[in-house]
């Protein structure tokens, strides 16, 4: 499917809905990112040096339940269902593996980007459909969505790549506006990887013509 339209059907989901997408990347965002300090890593020959703070341990504990209650907060939206704010919490009920799963991914992208910066971001892309696999499969395990992820992208990476740096004018612009344009993008492009992630599965075409058809 064709980045275009599936950033089209995105902004098609989200109309009624863009309120409610903004608090939550707020929320999201005061939980996590919002106090954490940039990470400095110093490599020198065989050792390096980590800088730990409060900000990035309260960081490292809820971004990967967060991750997953967001994506159960647009999977809601995809679904044309009223999503009530405090979904995104529901990642806490698999609070173990949503951790585990970004912890791990963290640690390998980190190791792999430490390498060479473009064994980081294949990593990142490898593993960037986790959260959705395990939304679709709550009794999956964090190292079956890893690996199951790392299948269904192969051959796709590039495609997303490609669809990723579709935004990079809205990040721009997003940088412009001294992040207020954020708001607008980062729930746009939430609802695109979530269409992106349903056009690798199966179900994904009967969806969107079913829904086309009910459009017009």
């Amino acid at each position: 499917m064709e980045g275009h339209v599936l950033k089209e059907k995105a902004k098609r989901a989200l109309r009624g809905y863009w309120a409610q997408a903004i608090i939550v990347t707020v929320i999201v965002w005061l939980m996590t990112d919002a106090f954490t300090q940039q990470q400095t890593v110093e490599t020198a020959r065989s050792s390096f040096q980590l800088n730990f703070n409060l900000g990035d341990l309260l960081n490292l504990l809820l971004s990967g339940p967060l991750a997953l209650g967001t994506v159960f907060f647009y999977m809601k939206i995809e679904r044309r269902e009223a999503p009530r704010i405090g979904i995104i919490f529901d990642g806490f009920k698999f609070f173990k593996k949503s951790f585990i799963y970004h912890l791990i991914t963290t640690m390998l992208i980190l190791l792999w980007t430490l390498l060479l910066i473009v064994p980081g971001i294949v990593a990142a892309l490898r593993y960037s459909m986790g959260y959705y696999i395990m939304a679709d499969n709550p009794e999956m395990s964090a190292m079956e969505a890893l690996r199951e992820s790392s299948d269904l992208m192969k051959g796709n990476k590039m495609a997303y790549f490609s669809l990723i740096l579709s935004f990079v004018g809205w990040f721009i612009v997003s940088l412009i506006t001294l992040g207020l344009g954020f708001l607008y993008l980062i729930p746009y492009f939430r609802m695109t990887s979530l269409n992106f992630y349903r056009s690798i599965t199966e179900d994904y075409e009967d969806n969107f013509y079913v829904e086309q058809e009910i459009d017009y």
